[in-house]
């Protein structure tokens, strides 16, 4: 037998850079390479890619500077923004350094190493001798490409200022003298005038009598108060400050014993009598009772006599029990068919809605704030209608009553303002005027209606 001679098979050689080769041989140790040549190429390898103990020893040196650097820098914050420059040049060039000990590899790597050990020890040499240049004196060069700044004996160097524009300067760095850098004194603000003995007394007087007029200074409002400042002194007291003295003044005079509330006080119009309690239901957003309502009602009949009629709030839910036969006395005094309205405020749990009449025209329409349909009470007026028409001989009533609801009218935002909303329907469908009130306006209209009620007579 023929005795074939062993090849040996070498692994393929891949162009790779030299750093990589290094590890790649290390990695393939057992794959059929000579015990002596192992050794030798494991030594090289060991050689080319551990630093020199003085390398690390130049690096300890250099952190330390760069951390004495790193403190100095928050305890002098005048130049801080120089040293943040001289720290992002050092970060460069450690960054630069390290791409090309990476990509290089073997000795490359080595010479690469040595020349950051050197550069390493010049950047030390110049971090150390920009750290300590206040002590030593004038500077001997700055890194980065920064030049020396000439000082002047007892002068203080500002490296933030800068100019904008062609300006002439005769100081170091080109910045103006001491007394040019000083801002102006800002303009001091007038103090707001405050009110003297006389304003208060005016106040206080408007207040007192208030009080006796309304019983409260519930439909008191700032503006009120204002207005009245200004046409006795002929002088402007809606600015802020004075707004808010004169908030001030109406807050303490309610607060005095004796000056919250008149409980004594009463409003008598006709059969109505009104308490504190009534008129106290307009304040905010309380819910307004059948005593308010009803003597509103005969206010804005009184009115315009003639042309409207107000039904008591009593009526319909009289009517909506008993039937006809329960309110048929209601209006032996007057026939309602020579009037051209008829009001009829409607109350159901908790809500206030209004029923309005136009006789002429043989409608009937239903007006809620809340905007919700009750077919039913449409119906029992319709009902009493045709009933009261009959018991009058006024046959041309009998027939032809339409029902209609009312949606495009100002709605309400919350569950207490129903019955502000019912009186002023009342009020401008009996004047003839458009509605021009909302959400909004309902604050400013219950102290209208609460000084209506006081004086027995509507606002035009």
């Amino acid at each position: 037998m023929r005795h074939t001679p062993v090849q040996r098979h070498l692994p393929p050689l891949s162009l790779l850079p030299p750093g990589r080769h290094d590890k790649l041989f290390l990695a393939r140790r057992n794959e059929g390479w000579g015990a002596a040549e192992e050794e030798e190429e494991e030594e090289m390898s060991l050689r080319s890619c551990t630093p020199p103990p003085r390398q690390r020893r130049g690096r300890r040196q250099r952190l330390r500077t760069l951390r004495a650097l790193y403190l100095r820098l928050f305890k002098r914050s005048v130049t801080q923004p120089f040293h943040w420059k001289l720290w992002g040049g050092l970060g460069g060039r450690r960054r630069r350094f390290a791409l090309r000990r990476r990509e290089g590899g073997g000795s490359v790597g080595t010479e690469a190493l040595k020349t950051q050990h050197r550069e390493g020890a010049d950047e030390n040499a110049s971090v150390a001798n920009h750290v300590t240049e206040e002590e030593s004196g004038p500077p001997r060069g700055l890194p980065n490409g920064f030049s020396p700044l000439p000082l002047e004996p007892d002068s203080i160097l500002i490296t933030n200022v800068c100019s904008v524009g062609t300006q002439d300067s005769n100081g170091p760095n080109g910045v103006h003298p001491e007394e040019e850098l000083t801002p102006p004194p800002e303009k001091e603000t007038p103090p707001p005038v405050a009110l003297t003995e006389e304003h208060v007394a005016c106040v206080q007087s408007f207040l007192d009598q208030s009080l006796h007029t309304y019983g409260s200074l519930i439909p008191i409002a700032t503006e009120e108060v204002l207005e009245k400042l200004e046409d006795v002194f002929q002088q402007l007291f809606s600015t802020p400050a004075r707004k808010a003295m004169v908030q001030h003044l109406i807050q303490s005079y309610q607060r005095l014993p004796g000056n919250a509330m008149l409980r004594g006080f009463r409003v008598t119009y006709k059969r109505h009598v009104l308490s504190m309690d009534d008129l106290g239901t307009l304040y905010g957003q309380n819910w307004l009772n059948d005593q308010v309502m009803n003597m509103y009602g005969d206010l804005v009949m009184d009115a315009v006599p003639e042309k409207v009629h107000f039904f008591n709030s009593f009526f319909y839910d009289k009517l909506r029990t008993k039937g006809y036969e329960g309110v048929k006395r209601w209006t032996k005094n007057v026939d309602i068919f020579n009037k051209q309205l008829l009001l009829i405020p409607i109350h159901l749990e908790v809500h206030w809605s209004l029923v309005c009449v136009n006789v002429s025209k043989r409608t009937i329409t239903y007006f809620d704030s809340q905007r919700t349909l009750n077919r039913r009470c449409p119906k029992h007026i319709a009902k009493y209608l045709q009933a009261e028409a009959i018991k009058k001989d006024r046959p041309d009533f009998v027939s032809g009553w339409k029902g209609f609801f009312k949606m495009n009218v100002a709605r309400q935002n919350n569950d207490s303002d129903c019955g502000a909303f019912v009186l002023q329907y009342c009020k401008f469908l009996a004047l003839g005027l458009q509605f021009s009130f909302g959400q909004q306006d309902m604050p400013k209209l219950r102290r209208q209606m609460y000084k209506e009620l006081c004086h027995c007579k509507l606002t035009v």
